[in-house]
């Protein structure tokens, strides 16, 4: 319920929630529901009534596009919301009183005197109906922000994963190439007299193939070549049908209850307004759980179909029911099967608003954390395997040619001692290239995660000394990166400024590290608790408004048997949806 209402006070209060779609669904609302039918009695009286209730609802249309330009220049986001519902009300009131002037004064029907019904059924149909319609646009248009943002990140961070393919495979063949020319120089160097000034100039090759690895190791992804190729995209253009999703539970009863019951009242008394709210509730809910169980193991334009023929048939219902319990003309009596349908399939939308936001930026979120990690892993492990190559070269293989030019400046080399450094060079040259490398390489560190990230964010990093030095545990440094990651995924979703602050605190006892990734930025309408990132960095993960800053705080322990025994490094390491 919370939740529910920061949505709906989001949308009130937003500077929109009068749009063309709420005259789209509100003009229709007032001629085929909100009608004066009180003394109809044939099809045209019906229709007359139905004229009536158009040109009320097109000048009312009228005043409210006054104040819809008016929340639109409005700077507090309260004075905003209460300009809108003063605004709903006043013309829900004024409403039934315009009605009747204009049907009895200029059309010669019948006056209807229940004022109080007419107005609190036009009060709860106008703030429910047309709050419906605006979070459902909110929830669409912060999804659709959302969505561009992050497929925005994921084409940028699928060039860096391009790149860093690119630069492992280019790598990979300068070690071969590198190596393959060193064994053409140790082949040529052992095919001649092996003397003082021969071993060392091989030595030099050595030693420039070395600092060429290192070299390398330190390029920028920025100045590899980029290569083609497209980000995976998922969604796609979807038909009226598969829009609609299951409403929540008990929300079109409550909505139709409400706006039903003082008809009951003026018809029938308290006793009968009972059994209406009782009864439309119950056969709502009954409607619900029909349409949901019917829609099961169905295509979502299935599904859809399904759900408004559920609710059309629940309509005839409620119409067929009315009209044998209460008095009144035949034709007022369908209305119900086109109006519980309708509230139905708007509630279904808002549904489906929520539903899709909410599935998409976290579809988009995972592929974006896991291209960022695949591209920071990629370029981490080749240079790793770089310097690898390097540290073998200057120290084992250098190593030897040391040995051996000591050794042949005092005397002459025999054939064992020439068989022993042409296979320690051998075996030497064999790790470098990346046999025998060893089993653990590191995965990305934090200063190469924020490197992938550097061409969607402006990224700048406060990390403390302490927490610098806790940071050489790999278990440590992959739950601070996982953490960043989704703060910068949240950053992507949540900021149109494309910057943020990473801060790595040490504890004064050093037990854990304080991370938090902070962004200009406004939480989505529809983000208002952890979501499964979040969720998966453990217990002391949250994600708040600051300010005008958008915050992401977790803490990670510093020690490998504190992280067993919280159960938070399986959240971080081996859920999809927390890196």
């Amino acid at each position: 319920m919370r939740t529910g209402v920061v949505i709906w006070w989001d949308a009130v209060s937003s500077g929109r929630f009068l749009t063309p779609w709420s005259a789209v669904v509100a003009v229709p609302l007032a001629v085929i529901v909100l009608a004066p039918y009180a003394t109809v009695e044939t099809p045209r009286e019906f229709l007359t009534a139905q004229l009536a209730s158009l040109i009320v609802a097109l000048l009312l249309s009228g005043a409210l596009f006054l104040v819809a330009l008016a929340e639109r220049r409005m700077s507090s986001s309260t004075a905003r919301g209460v300009l809108v519902l003063v605004a709903l009300v006043a013309a829900a009131v004024c409403r039934p009183f315009l009605n009747d002037m204009l049907a009895v004064g200029a059309f010669g029907l019948g006056p209807d005197p229940a004022w109080a019904e007419r107005i609190v059924t036009n009060v709860v149909a106008w703030v429910s109906i047309l709050s419906l319609v605006a979070v459902t646009e909110q929830l669409y248009a912060s999804s659709r922000v959302a969505r561009s943002r992050l497929a925005e990140a994921l084409r940028t961070v699928t060039d860096e994963q391009l790149r860093a393919g690119r630069y492992e495979r280019e790598s990979r063949d300068f070690l071969a190439a590198e190596i393959a020319t060193l064994r053409v120089a140790l082949t040529t160097l052992l095919s001649t007299a092996l003397d003082f000034d021969r071993v060392r100039d091989f030595s030099g090759i050595v030693r420039d193939a070395s600092h060429r690895a290192r070299r390398r190791a330190g390029l920028e992804l920025a100045d590899v070549a980029p290569e083609g190729g497209s980000a995976p995209f998922p969604g796609g253009t979807r038909v009226f049908w598969e829009r609609l999703r299951p409403p929540a539970v008990g929300l079109v009863g409550a909505i139709f209850a409400a706006g039903s019951a003082p008809f009951a009242l003026r018809a029938g008394g308290p006793g009968l307004a009972v059994v209406v709210i009782v009864g439309v509730i119950a056969l709502c809910l009954v409607a619900d759980s029909a349409t949901r169980r019917l829609s099961r193991r169905r295509s979502r334009r299935e599904r859809g179909i399904v759900l408004v023929a559920g609710w059309a048939v629940a309509g005839l219902l409620v119409s067929a029911i009315g009209s044998a319990i209460i008095d009144g003309h035949a034709l007022i009596f369908f209305i119900p099967v086109v109006s519980l349908p309708g509230v139905a399939v708007i509630a279904a939308l808002c549904a489906e608003a929520v539903h899709r936001g909410t599935v998409e930026s976290r579809r988009l979120g995972r592929a974006l954390r896991v291209v960022v990690r695949s591209a920071a892993d990629r370029a981490s492990g080749t240079r790793q395997n770089l310097v690898h190559a390097s540290d073998v070269l200057h120290g084992r293989v250098q190593g030897t040619c040391v040995v051996l030019a000591a050794q042949v400046d005092d005397e002459v080399a025999t054939p064992a001692d020439i068989r022993a450094f042409e296979v320690a060079v051998g075996e030497g040259l064999s790790a470098a290239l990346g046999t025998g490398l060893p089993s653990d390489v590191r995965p990305a560190d934090l200063a190469e995660t924020v490197a992938i990230w550097e061409p969607v964010l402006t990224v700048s990093s406060d990390v403390d000394a302490a927490a610098t030095s806790a940071m050489t545990d790999a278990l440590v440094s992959t739950r601070v990166v996982a953490v960043v990651a989704e703060g910068l995924v949240n950053a992507v979703k949540h900021a149109a400024a494309r910057s943020a602050t990473i801060e790595v605190r040490s504890a004064e006892d050093g037990a854990v590290l304080a991370v938090r990734v902070s962004t200009p930025g406004r939480l989505r309408v529809d983000a208002r608790g952890p979501g499964l990132g979040v969720a998966g960095l453990g217990p002391s993960a949250r994600v708040f408004q600051r300010g005008g800053d958008v915050v992401l705080e977790a803490s990670v322990p510093t020690g490998a048997p504190s992280l067993a025994a919280v159960g938070q490094a399986g959240g971080a390491l081996h859920d999809s949806d927390s890196m």
